[in-house]
């Protein structure tokens, strides 16, 4: 039977084989598809590479050379840089003041900003003041504050003297910083006091994050506010607790600025870190690059332990598009599980084991149910007066320190170094505002800071936006690296590459240049922005784009034209902390963007220079400190609103 193609009169032709043109064309369009992530990831890979990757090995090669005290590369040196390392007097002290100041620092301040986020979570009249009195420390540059607390620690002129001689507590100066048996812990005091904001943000939105039903549950079953604490929050509380620890861990041990203008001056290195003490050998009095990114590697080394154990308790969400950065442990999956499990047992578990402890509850409890009594009466009635009262407090103790700048900014040469310290001036020196221009090259600091500020802000969003959207939306090979990456270089500070940004700077002609800083400081601020907005765009749900698509619009309109307005908050938030950390960082610009002669010099490089050994005249520092520090708090303030959600975005919601 023959039959070609011939269905109820239908003819059917077999069609003829794709052209190799337009197999061409399909092969093309696939490997443009492959493509299309480096186009929104390109910008932000090529800037952690040229920035934190290429530094890094620079750091590792200059260990194994040697390079003379005027940058010369002589040769190979193995591990010999190593080898002086170790031989160093001072090595052992050094590292014995990085335990402690880690341990201490970040202990402590643990175990402060957890019962203070506990009470910033409750309501009562004047939280949001409390709430701008801590971020006052979190928001002024290092460099200012650091500035304060060492007028404040002077010796025969110093506040924090006469107040102690006034109440009876001495009866001669104390020469807190220059001395070796008080400088360290004085340094752990004002490590303390600066870590506290961010840490209590981060246990605050923790607690947050915490459903009410929980506590209700317990509550109707009878449970005390201890064991609704010890059963609820603690356990529930985990991921932020793992988030404070680690990064206060990170940022404390590469804390430097504290530790420089404080003590950085004084011969010695009884106070020095190993961050401190590797700046000394390679930029003072040393001149031995090799040797100081030897301990520059031990450092990073160091870093990488404690982030590699970070990345090991954060996941990727999941691949689906609208996913984002997340912590394991830490999802909606697990700890809605976690939340589901409590809520469902909590009140049979008590119900079954109330019986066979109720004699013994009785018997510990009875002594104290008169006193609880009493207590419960008061409270009730002085709750609205107590709660502001303790808030009061807390905001006087943030805030009464730059209230001390102020006022010490109003004085006079004679007023400031008058011994005992004057708590307020004889006259008020208004006409420090106005001379400070002329004693201080001022204007040039401003001018640096502002135009190295905006710049590194508008080249962070052009390069982050589109990398936060992407990984935000789609799903594509790679993606999981590209945010664990963001998650590694969010951890590494630039101090601890310095060496090699150094190094890097010099090869390339880039010393006290406006491009040179403005792409490293992009560079260290990419990945915190790319998080904060990873995180809120993921939250949006996709369905918003779709009209977008039908209507024709291509994913960079869509971007710039639907999801750019709905993730306003969150771009906000990235450009106004961008920009605060640009405007405050100080030791890439101390190294690299260092020259009076010029006035190349940003504002915090500028303020140090003028800090001096024996004498410093406080009254024009102070001014141009408030300059640059009540800016940048109303713009933190500005912000607050979103500080809980944003900071922890992708890490403890």
């Amino acid at each position: 039977m023959h039959i070609a193609g011939q269905v109820a009169g239908a003819v059917t032709t077999t069609p003829a084989p794709p052209s190799a043109p337009s197999r061409g064309r399909r092969r093309h369009r696939r490997a443009l598809r492959r493509l299309t992530p480096l186009f929104w990831l390109g910008p932000s890979l090529l800037l952690i590479a040229a920035v934190v990757a290429y530094p890094a090995v620079e750091l590792v090669r200059t260990s194994l050379q040697t390079i003379s005290s005027i940058g010369l590369n002589e040769g190979f040196a193995g591990l010999q840089n190593f080898r002086n390392l170790f031989s160093e007097p001072a090595l052992p002290h050094v590292v014995y003041n990085t335990i402690l100041w880690v341990v201490l620092v970040v202990g402590v301040t643990i175990l402060v900003s957890l019962p203070l986020a506990q009470f910033l979570n409750k309501a009562f009249f004047g939280r949001r003041l409390v709430r701008w009195a801590l971020i006052i420390p979190w928001a002024a540059s290092l460099v200012m504050t650091a500035t304060l607390w060492r007028y404040i620690y002077e010796g025969s002129y110093g506040m924090l003297n006469a107040v102690l001689g006034d109440l009876g507590l001495i009866h001669k100066p104390v020469y807190w910083y220059q001395s070796q048996a008080t400088s360290f812990w004085c340094l752990v005091f004002v490590g303390i006091v600066v870590s506290i904001p961010f840490t209590t943000y981060v246990f605050l939105a923790g607690l947050q994050a915490i459903p009410r039903d929980l506590y209700e549950a317990a509550e109707v079953d009878g449970g005390t506010p201890w064991q609704a604490y010890r059963g609820i929050t603690l356990p529930l509380l985990r991921p932020a607790l793992l988030v404070a620890v680690v990064l206060n861990t990170i940022y404390v041990f590469n804390s430097f600025p504290i530790i420089w203008v404080i003590t950085g001056k004084i011969p010695g290195d009884f106070t020095d870190t190993t961050i401190t003490f590797m700046y000394k050998i390679a930029f003072t009095y040393r001149l031995d690059p090799g040797e100081a990114a030897a301990l520059g590697v031990l450092n990073v080394a160091f870093l990488i332990v404690v982030v590699g154990f970070y990345v090991r308790r954060v996941g990727i969400s999941s691949e689906e598009p609208g996913a984002g950065l997340t912590s394991v442990g830490s999802g909606p999956g697990r700890w809605a599980t976690l939340r589901e499990r409590l809520a469902d047992s909590l009140v049979p578990l008590a119900n079954r084991t109330r019986p066979a402890f109720l004699p013994v509850r009785r018997a510990l409890t009875a002594p104290w149910q008169g006193p609880k009594r009493v207590w419960a009466s008061l409270w009730r009635p002085g709750r609205p007066y107590i709660l502001p009262l303790i808030g009061l407090l807390i905001a006087a103790f943030f805030a009464l320190p730059y209230l001390v700048m102020l006022d010490s900014s109003l004085k006079s040469n004679i007023d400031l170094f008058h011994s005992p310290a004057l708590y307020f001036p004889t006259k008020a020196e208004w006409g420090n505002f106005a001379s400070v221009w002329s004693q201080i090259p001022l204007a040039s600091y401003m001018v640096n800071s502002l135009v190295i500020a905006g710049l590194a802000t508008l080249l962070v969003l052009a390069v982050s936006l589109p990398a936060a959207y992407y990984t935000a939306r789609h799903r594509f090979a790679g993606r999981k690296a590209f945010l664990y990456l963001i998650l590694v270089t969010q951890m590494f500070a630039p101090v601890a590459l310095v060496v090699g940004i150094y190094r890097e700077v010099l090869s390339v002609n880039g010393q006290n240049t406006y491009w040179a800083l403005v792409l490293i400081d992009s560079g260290f601020a990419l990945a915190f922005a790319t998080w904060i907005m990873n995180g809120y765009l993921a939250s949006i749900p996709v369905e918003v784009e779709e009209a977008a698509r039908v209507d024709g619009a291509g994913p960079l309109r869509t971007m710039l034209r639907v999801v750019l307005p709905l993730a306003k908050p969150a771009v906000v938030t990235a450009v106004i902390f961008t920009f605060i950390q640009v405007w405050n960082e100080f030791v890439v610009a101390e190294t690299i963007f260092n020259d009076p002669t010029t006035n190349r010099e940003t504002l915090t490089v500028g303020i140090n220079a003028f800090v001096g050994l024996y004498q410093t005249q406080y009254n024009y520092l102070f001014v141009a400190s408030l300059i640059g520090i009540v800016p940048v708090v109303i713009l933190f303030a500005a912000i607050e609103r979103h500080l809980v959600s944003g900071l922890t975005a992708g890490s403890i919601k």
